[in-house]
């Protein structure tokens, strides 16, 4: 088993993870109450140990600036009083969690490391006894029904179908144009960087000008990833170029190419090769992206529904100022 099932505090993380940290957190940090919903407080130790795993899942090789430090204790905190409200809701609605179903977890982080008093031993250098474990586990299990019971969503076809046709005005698509692209860009560290860069535009224009295919132009002059594919970048509307290049682009027709358009980055050429008028996507095409939408959307106006109701019957305080 690559992954351990449950840990503290009902996380899931992996076994790599979770032996690459050094967990041993000051045990004064229990005394210091960061948040309380309604009799279940929070302390500063179950802050910092939600962090330990939350940091690398979401600053893996990047740089922790005090900002994004704030960021992710910001979101410990608030995981924490939602998982609170959460188990709050379970036991409302009588959600149970048998013994045996926790006794198996705990069997199977039990072999994981290779016996109980091992994994004992793991979970005292993070300041947690077996019992607190379980009932950790007891949450997060009782959490887990609750939310597949009551956060679940089953978006039918005739569902898509009636809300694609409710919100077509959400599925237009804005004139487009299908163009080649040749961009070269100016290069600042170079004394004669624009100088440079306008002459290699130039040579790229007076080419196209000769009746040389673009495509073979702008693979041999262009800066732009585009270049591989000859400067094709398809279908784009506006808001794809700087406001310079669109105002020229926009008034070509039909397999025009425009002259030599110069920004502050650089020089381009646009070649535009189709024009699309403004259309609704159809619903073929977008029912599968529409789908996991309206699932995402669903879901989270049940969850935050449930922490809503659990909020009517909790008080919650935060004392955390940082």
């Amino acid at each position: 088993m690559r992954k351990i099932i449950y840990l503290l505090l009902g996380l899931f993380i992996t076994a790599e993870a979770f032996q690459g940290f050094s967990w041993n957190i000051d045990p004064e940090l229990k005394k210091k109450v960061v948040a309380v919903v309604g009799k279940e407080k929070i302390t500063e130790m179950d802050v910092q140990r939600y962090m330990k795993v939350l940091l690398p899942m979401n600053y893996y090789h990047r740089t922790l600036t005090d900002e994004k430090l704030k960021e992710i204790r910001k979101k410990a905190i608030e995981a924490l009083i939602n998982r609170e409200l959460l188990y709050y809701e379970a036991q409302k609605k009588g959600i149970k969690i048998p013994e045996k179903q926790v006794d198996d977890l705990i069997d199977q982080l039990a072999k994981k490391y290779k016996s109980k008093e091992k994994l004992e031993k793991l979970l005292k250098e993070t300041g947690v006894t077996l019992e607190q474990f379980r009932l950790e586990l007891k949450k997060r299990l009782a959490i887990d029904k609750l939310l597949s019971e009551y956060v679940a969503v089953n978006i039918t076809e005739k569902d898509l179908r009636e809300y694609y046709e409710k919100n077509k005005y959400k599925f237009k698509e804005p004139p487009a144009l299908k163009i080649r692209y040749i961009y070269i860009k100016v290069d600042p560290s170079k004394p004669k960087g624009r100088q440079i860069a306008k002459e290699r535009a130039e040579k790229a224009y007076k080419e196209i000008k000769e009746g040389k295919d673009f495509g073979d132009v702008a693979y041999r002059y262009s800066d732009d990833l585009s270049r591989i594919k000859g400067g094709e970048l398809g279908f784009v509307h506006r808001g794809r170029f700087d406001k310079p290049v669109e105002e020229v682009i926009y008034k070509l027709k039909k397999g025009q190419v425009s002259g030599i358009i110069e920004t502050e980055l650089g020089f381009h050429i646009v070649k535009v090769e189709d024009k699309r008028p403004e259309r609704l996507v159809p619903y073929e095409k977008i029912k599968d992206k529409l789908k996991k939408e309206l699932e995402e959307k669903y879901r989270k106006e049940k969850f935050n529904q449930l922490i809503e109701d659990a909020k009517k019957d909790l008080k919650v305080v935060v004392y955390d100022n940082k």
